[in-house]
This record gives structure tokens, sequence and C-alpha cells, in this order.
């Protein structure tokens, strides 16, 4: 009797630690507005959220929703997280126009010119003290992604001149300025209608990155292709965030608080670059094994575009200043993290 006494406690016991350890688990709901098999969430969100299992030994795992399968939209998610609603996201500060002030400055014209580094500057300047804008989010990691390029149909732009009333579908707010200063006349419109709109002649070519001409198929219907030399800064690009509620943070336990820390930063934050980088690299090549007609800017002709661009940073710097921000000094922070990582 005492021996089956025994047995039946500690099988009590046994259910009671399983419990516990059950009620340990967490489960963390990452929000994406992209889909299951994209570039980022195969080469990025997965192996962090492996990392994140691994380091927990299981007790803390990702359930990633990609597509906004949770509801609202892309330019909803960082208040997602904010709120609570969901524990991590993936966004795009673009997708909030004039919110975002103090990552927007990377967005503005011929700043960037290596995803790598520039991840690591965003970092420099953003991650641990992102400013008000952020209030409530922690940030995991912070990258550009791969630099647009000039795509077009037809007609093959070598300078300015040849960009001339050419209409493109632009990316975000600060590609589209960039555009108009130049000379082109930029269209917004969602990346699921540029191939049909290229057809009805809504459009002649488009402002993307490498890595998106492969993903939409564009190499079928694009013929030119202009982009920048290595040393060349880049017109644009279009700042992504990985970030995480402040709120479901707070409420981990520390060795678990201490796993997300030891995987956000620089490291992960130029892994998050990587994704887009590796993809365009290998866009490109493939395209020019295909036979594209890949025009780089010469830098006489670099600078004529640079010099058009200049009064847009002027004008970042003047919204910033009326919002209350220090504008120039923004600015300044920007400039000084990219040089401390340029090649």
């Amino acid at each position: 009797m005492k021996a089956l006494r025994r047995l039946v406690i500690s099988a009590l016991l046994s259910l009671g630690a399983a419990g516990a350890s059950q009620a340990q688990e967490i489960t963390l709901r990452f929000h994406s507005f992209i889909h299951a098999t994209s570039y980022q969430q195969i080469k990025f969100f997965e192996p962090w959220c492996e990392k994140i299992k691994e380091q927990s030994a299981g007790r803390m795992v990702c359930q990633i929703y990609p597509s906004m399968q949770l509801g609202g939209s892309p330019a909803e998610l960082f208040n997602q997280a904010r709120d609570g609603i969901v524990d991590i996201v993936y966004g795009n500060p673009g997708y909030s126009p004039g919110s975002y002030l103090a990552a927007e400055v990377f967005e503005l014209p011929f700043m960037l010119n290596d995803v790598h580094n520039a991840s690591r500057a965003m970092w420099d300047v953003l991650g641990d003290n992102p400013g008000p804008e952020f209030e409530g989010l922690r940030l995991i990691a912070i990258a550009p992604s791969d630099f647009p390029i000039i795509q077009t149909t037809s007609k093959p732009i070598r300078t300015v001149d040849d960009l001339q009333g050419v209409k493109l579908r632009s990316a975000g707010r600060y590609g589209a300025k960039v555009l108009e200063a130049l000379g082109a006349l930029p269209i917004q419109m969602p990346a699921g209608e540029i191939v049909d709109s290229l057809n009805r002649g809504v459009i002649d070519g488009a402002y993307l990155p490498w890595s998106a001409v492969g993903l939409l198929k564009l190499n079928e219907t694009m013929k030119h292709f202009t982009d920048f030399g290595d040393k060349q800064q880049r017109m644009y690009t279009s700042v992504q965030i990985v970030a995480m509620s402040q709120a479901t943070y707070d409420r981990l336990s520390d060795d678990l608080k201490k796993v997300i820390d030891d995987n956000r930063g620089v490291e992960p934050s130029v892994q998050f670059g990587d994704a887009f980088e590796s993809t365009a690299v290998a866009d490109k090549k493939a395209f020019a094994e295909e036979g594209a007609d890949i025009h780089v800017l010469s830098d006489s002709e670099y600078e004529r575009w640079r010099k058009a661009a200049e009064p847009i940073t002027d004008e970042w710097v003047a919204d910033a200043n009326k919002k209350g921000l220090d504008g120039g000094k923004l600015l300044e922070q920007a400039r000084q993290a990219i040089a401390k990582y340029a090649n």
C-alpha cells in the first residue's frame, strides 16, 4: 500500500512538473506583411526564431503569421505590437509617411551604398535609443532593403535627360521625391499591379530593388536596367525593422529576456540586411547571364543625379524641425554613423 501511495505521489509530482513546464512555454506571435516563401522569412525570420527556440530550450517559440494573416494593414504593424495585439512584427516605417522621422533620415537620397554597413549604421543610431516615435517597441533588427534601380521595358535610361517624362512605379515617399527631382513621373501602385500596368502602358517601368525583379517576374517584361557603381551612393532605400512589443518583453523572465537580448543588435541587423543583399546579388548575376541590358552610371552622370536631389534633404530637415525634432542633428548623426562604416 505504501509503495502504491509513493507511486501515485510520484506520478502527481511528475504531472505537476510537466504542467509547470508547459506553463512556461511562450509562443511569440510574429506578424509580417510579406508571404511565407519570401526571402525575408526564409533567410531571416525563420533562422532567428530557430535560435530563440534553441537558446530557450524550447520554452519560447515563434508562430509566424505572414501576409497580414492576423488582419490590419502593413502600416498598422508597429501599432499592433505596441498595443500588444501581436508580439513581434516586421514593419516598414515608410508605410506611415512622416510618423518615423528618426528612421526616415536613412531614406534620404544619396546617403548609402552598402547594405551591410548601412545595417550597422542604422542600429548605431536607432537600435537602443529609437526615440519617442518607437515608444512601446523593443527593436530587434534594422536594415535597408537592397537599393532600387530603374527598370524600363523599351527606353534605356543612360542620363538624366532620358528620364524626362518617363512614368515609373515608385518605391516609397522619398523614392517618389527623387524621381520627381530627376524629371521622371512617379506613380504609386501595389507591386501586384506592376505587370498589368506595364502591359497597358500605364507605366514605362519601375523603380524597385534587384530582389523584386525575380520575385515579381519582372525580368520577363523589363529589358533595360540602370544601376550604380559600387562606390556611388544610391538614390534611395527603404528602412526595414523587426520589432518586439515592449510589454511582451517586460513580461518575460530574466533568462528569456537574455535570449531576446542576445539575438538583437548589430549582428542580427547585418544578417537581416544580408537577406536582401544576397538575394539581390544572386538575381542580378542571373539576369546578367540571361543577357539583360544593365547600364552603370558614369561618375560624371552620377554627380548630375546627386546634385538634382539635394533640395530633398533640405526639405526633410525643415520638416523635422517643424515637428519638434532637430533635423540637422538627426541628419548629422546618420551621416557620422554611415562614415564610421564606410568602405
